[in-house]
């Protein structure tokens, strides 16, 4: 009868065994699964914030666009400030003359544009509204 018990626990310990390895190899398979699984995600998210298209050059055209369109309602206000004092609606003479005299070019003035001294925008003269 000792025999027959001993020899069912070593059975036992034998099938635990084997069920004990195959888990292990389980739990591996499931791990390179996962850590796969890991890297394509971190690839995709790394993408979609550096990428051509990807959140972070987005945040900065959307920034530069935002310093452009500040410069071109800084003289709009100006030339709405002309026109309270004068009463005249200024000419493209005086829309220059603003931007001079308050610094908002660098350089000369085109004919047709100029460039801002903040950043370095190209900014035509018809964007801006308020003058004829």
């Amino acid at each position: 009868m000792k025999s027959l018990k001993n020899n069912i626990k070593k059975f036992n310990a034998k099938k635990s065994t084997k069920q004990i390895k195959s888990q292990k190899g389980i739990t591996l398979i499931a791990l390179i699964v996962t850590i796969i699984v890991l890297i394509i995600l971190a690839g995709i998210s790394i993408t979609t914030l550096t990428g051509e298209k990807g959140i972070i050059n987005q945040a900065r055209d959307n920034s530069e666009n935002v310093q452009r369109e500040s410069i071109i309602e800084k003289i709009e206000a100006d030339l709405l400030e002309e026109k309270t004092k004068t009463g005249n609606t200024p000419s493209k003479d005086k829309l220059k003359e603003i931007i001079q005299e308050n610094g908002y070019n660098e350089g000369t003035l085109g004919e047709d544009s100029f460039v801002t001294k903040d950043g370095g925008y190209n900014i035509n003269y018809d964007e801006i509204i308020g003058w004829e």
